[in-house]
């Protein structure tokens, strides 16, 4: 493959190497040159079009694409119609994936052209999340590269998927008298949101003295009454071999499978097993539900893949915790175990007066049967958000009005005419201590769903130290909105001045910066102008927001 500078003529049926943005509308590199597209160039008086110019021997990134695809088992999984060079590969259920990382390497190795990403080992995804993706990195690629990895591909399956099993468990813990109950039901919450996420009930539980003779007798009942997994929270940490659970375990004719566990938080875990029932004497860390190593074995008993010292042993690759989130929590246990601890708040900026947009009020323009402001809060109710706000200041008594039966608090910005960041400051002043997270939306952002916003919230909260988190979401690189900011930034949003927004902070704290990389363009697309908007609704950016009922 060549880029090459060409005549209008001489590029038709090449592909554009380069984006060209126009007056009447952009066209992305990678496109295929028409007699259309050359007409559009022509009118905006470009004389050269930059091409990418295929070789003896090259395939299109697309056609290349699907080859290597299609040479994929898709076992239990699903892959997406090539584009732009790529192939992303999803769940068709919740499941844990493992890969061959040798034959991973010799994919990558073949040409730096194809490259093919994979989540981590032994990573447990949701239905319909992203496992892998492929990526022809140049316009055109080589067959014989193509060949190469086809060939490769099948020696053996590069990533295996592995479903989860709906297994009934036993919970026991033990206890001290003196120790507050409201521990133990704790404990019994967090597992019991941790089983259910991964498609298992917690069966039966018990709450005994933490002494040798009351767990013996609690391990042969729930082993008569049929336990597949049995888990054993002690009163105290598991100190060694010679503690009450290894030692009751092996008095009940079991085997202490490991001691120890390369994983922190998660070191002071067991597994043990007797008979056919597995064994689990949990850590301290597992009262939380917070990523630990008892997450990481437990995901695999049950995936039904055999626990041995070698697999434990490699879990210390990424296993300090502490500090780095190497693994987040599965999106269905991110939505349980953090249910009761999240507060963010969502607050519409609304408070503008759109002089881009000529003499209406933008915000106040209808999209279906309803207007712009209203579709936007409506979406923002919808979403999991714990609360939602909305900044008011030009025409605020019009914007109210189209808004009066929706509940959310009204604030009323006075010196909405300094700009954006006065609208940021009344919000923050009005946020509750209770409050984590604030999540901000702008009101021109007509595409943006509860969809959206619901994932943007997951997945800050599945960030470490999500407080000192700036969550923004990106379509294909470009940084868009709403975007969530933990509370260690609300001194710095409080202090802007002028009409800028956020954004003007982003520069100062880059490893702050979530970036959540969204396949949908709603994200970045805004409505400032009447062409904006006419562009918008005649569906050739994103498609027109259904009405409301």
């Amino acid at each position: 493959m060549k880029i090459q500078s060409l005549g209008a003529l001489e590029s038709i049926g090449l592909v554009l190497a380069q984006t060209y943005n126009l007056t009447s509308k952009t066209i992305s590199k990678g496109t295929f040159i028409t007699n259309e597209i050359v007409d559009y160039l022509k009118m905006e008086n470009v004389q050269t079009i930059l091409c990418a110019v295929p070789e003896e021997g090259d395939i299109h990134e697309d056609e290349a694409a699907e080859a290597i695809s299609n040479a994929i088992d898709k076992n239990q999984i699903y892959a997406e119609k090539a584009s732009t060079g790529r192939v992303n590969f999803k769940s068709q259920s919740l499941c844990l994936v493992r890969y061959e990382r040798d034959l991973l390497r010799e994919v990558n190795l073949v040409n730096e052209s194809i490259a093919f990403s994979i989540v981590e080992h032994n990573q447990l995804i949701a239905e319909n999340d992203l496992i892998a993706t492929l990526k022809i990195i140049p316009f055109f690629t080589k067959k014989k590269y193509v060949d190469q990895v086809i060939k490769i591909l099948a020696k053996n399956k590069l990533f295996k998927i592995h479903s989860l099993k709906k297994k009934e468990v036993t919970l026991i813990q033990t206890c001290f008298e003196w120790q507050k109950k409201s521990i133990f039901t704790a404990t019994s919450n967090v597992t019991r949101g941790r089983l259910e996420a991964l498609g298992c009930l917690l069966k039966k539980e018990t709450l005994i003295p933490h002494d040798y003779e009351s767990l013996c007798l609690e391990i042969e009942t729930s082993i008569d009454s049929g336990a597949q997994l049995l888990l054993i929270s002690g009163a105290s940490a598991i100190s060694d071999r010679s503690d009450i659970i290894p030692k009751a375990i092996l008095s009940e004719g079991g085997e202490i499978i490991q001691y120890g566990l390369a994983v922190d938080p998660g070191n002071l875990l067991l597994i043990g097993k007797i008979g056919n029932t597995t064994i689990i004497g949990m850590p301290g860390c597992a009262r939380s539900p917070k990523l630990n190593g008892f997450d990481w074995v437990l995901q695999l008993l049950i995936a039904d893949i055999p626990i041995n010292k070698e697999e434990l042993a490699d879990m210390g690759a990424g296993g300090l915790l502490m500090e780095i989130a190497s693994r987040p929590l599965p999106r269905a246990l991110a939505k349980s175990v953090y249910k009761r601890e999240k507060k963010v708040m969502g607050v519409v900026l609304a408070a503008g007066n759109s002089t881009r947009m000529g003499k209406h009020n933008k915000l106040l323009k209808n999209i279906g049967d309803a207007s712009l402001v209203r579709n936007t809060v409506i979406e923002m109710l919808k979403s999991d958000l714990d609360s939602c706000s909305i900044v008011l200041g030009y025409q605020s008594d019009k914007v109210a009005a189209a808004i009066k039966d929706l509940k959310i608090n009204l604030i009323l910005n006075p010196f909405w005419e300094e700009g954006q960041a006065s609208s940021l400051k009344a919000a923050l002043n009005t946020l509750d201590t209770s409050y984590s997270d604030l999540l901000v939306m702008l009101g021109d952002l007509p595409g943006v769903s509860s969809k959206h916003i619901n994932k943007i919230i997951e997945e800050h909260l599945l960030a470490d130290n999500r407080k000192s988190k700036i969550t923004i979401p990106s379509f294909k690189g470009q940084k868009g909105n709403p975007v969530i900011w933990g509370r260690s930034f609300f001194p710095d949003l409080s202090n802007l001045k002028g009409d800028v927004g956020g954004r003007a902070l982003f520069g100062e704290h880059p490893a702050a910066i979530n970036l959540i990389e969204l396949d949908d363009k709603a994200v970045v697309t805004d409505t400032n102008t009447p062409e904006d908007f006419e562009k918008f609704l005649n569906n050739s950016v994103l498609g027109a927001v259904p009405p409301k009922n």
